[in-house]
């Protein structure tokens, strides 16, 4: 007859970090299922030939807003990578998700001009940037992600919206937990990543 004996201290650590496992897998799985149900539309390339635009013939506003938008993936993909790191503090990223919502204000402009019938739409989501100190999440989420404050649009401008959006939502998750726990770490993962899948269609409807 063998005896396993297993420490209580052990036992108890052992619990806790499947309870912490399973915590971080409940919150995977409701953002996975989150932004595949509440993903602002899906375009296909029928849509986007589809889309109403005024052409541009200036190709240096072309250049520059082409530049603003590499770069704001660049600075996207930083902010992910930087998540990694167990130096990083809530003020550096609330830095690094900062110079993505200016990016964007700077889409925004191409964007109101390209595509005029986004321009009501894409004003009143910057209005979202005068409450990012106290509006919470949960209003953040139904207000601007699943558009409760924002009038109607056409699909293409959600996509657009979308790159102030989730930097915002950056901002408040950070906001409300300084101290960067994991959960707020993949959820902060989770936005940045779902953003990156709206800046191909961006690119297509802004600048092409």
């Amino acid at each position: 007859m063998v005896i396993i004996v297993i420490k209580f201290s052990t036992l108890k650590m052992t619990i806790t970090m499947l309870c912490k496992l399973y915590n971080l897998l409940i919150v995977t799985l409701f953002l996975f299922a989150s932004a595949t149900v509440f993903a602002s539309g899906v375009m296909s390339e029928e849509d986007v030939d589809a889309v109403s635009r005024v052409r541009i013939t200036d190709e240096d506003k072309i250049s520059k807003v082409a530049g603003l938008l590499a770069q704001y993936e660049i600075e996207a993909n930083k902010l992910i990578a930087s998540l990694s790191s167990p130096e990083l503090t809530a003020e550096q990223l609330d830095q690094q998700a900062q110079q993505l919502l200016s990016l964007s204000e700077s889409v925004f402009k191409s964007a109101r001009f390209r595509l005029p019938q986004c321009a009501v739409y894409l004003d009143e989501t910057l209005k979202l940037k005068a409450h990012l100190a106290t509006i919470s999440n949960e209003k953040l989420e139904s207000d601007y992600h699943h558009d409760g404050a924002l009038p109607k649009a056409p699909v293409e401008c959600y996509h657009t919206k979308d790159l102030f959006v989730h930097p915002a939502t950056v901002i408040v998750l950070t906001r409300d937990d300084p101290s960067l726990m994991q959960k707020t770490k993949i959820a902060i993962e989770a936005e940045i990543t779902e953003v990156l899948g709206h800046t191909d269609i961006v690119r297509e409807v802004v600048i092409y």
